[in-house]
């Protein structure tokens, strides 16, 4: 499939879900493939490219301080475990930490779409205050 056939698709799946599962309206388009929505305090940023949609909820722009940076590791993992494979903490290149969620688009109905999406923003939302105290103040 030609990449301007591919990202049709995705974009039109990805607007077309949202619409499905009631999250269209709350969602504010920032990009091709990519809409942004608020979960409390959280962002999350659900992205569609190519055969795969991905929730990217930014948590921090940089890690905490190096005496706290193995703790914070650590913790990260153990959220992970906690979380069971639904969303897990990853640390980008420039050093920012998100949490994220991600699966192929083909298959996806729109009640899965709302649980990924769901999942993502509750998690962020609940544990961005908490590793805030722990880590950053």
């Amino acid at each position: 499939m030609s990449k301007s056939k591919s990202k049709s698709k995705s974009t039109k799946g990805l607007t077309s879900i949202l619409k499905s599962c009631g999250l269209l309206d709350s969602a504010e388009k920032v990009g091709d493939d990519m809409y942004r929505m608020k979960w409390g305090s959280a962002t999350v940023v659900c992205v569609a490219r190519g055969s795969a949609i991905v929730a990217i909820a930014p948590i921090f722009d940089s890690l905490p301080k190096k005496s706290k940076i193995d703790n914070f590791y650590k913790r990260l993992l153990s959220l992970n475990a906690e979380m069971g494979g639904t969303a897990s903490f990853a640390i980008q290149d420039d050093n920012s930490v998100v949490l994220q969620c991600g699966r192929g688009i083909d298959g996806l109905d729109p009640e899965e779409l709302k649980l990924l999406l769901n999942t993502v923003g509750k998690f962020a939302d609940d544990y961005d205050d908490i590793l805030d105290k722990e880590f950053y103040q």
